[in-house]
């Protein structure tokens, strides 16, 4: 797995991209389009995963 703070930094920008859909400019999108790169190498490599297990047995969804 990647580091958590890489993480958290993607997981930050997808979701302010979510919350700003309706204000994204070509400015903008550039960083949303690396982010949803790296995250997409990240899926392809097996470095990150959509849900991960938590230590009691469940799971949790990286919705972002």
């Amino acid at each position: 797995m990647t580091d958590q703070p890489a993480n958290q930094d993607l997981a930050s920008v997808i979701n302010r991209a979510w919350d700003e859909v309706g204000s994204i400019t070509p400015e903008t999108q550039g960083e949303i389009r690396d982010a949803v790169e790296e995250i997409l190498n990240f899926l392809d490599g097996g470095t990150l995963r959509v849900a991960v297990p938590t230590e009691d047995g469940n799971w949790i969804v990286n919705e972002w």
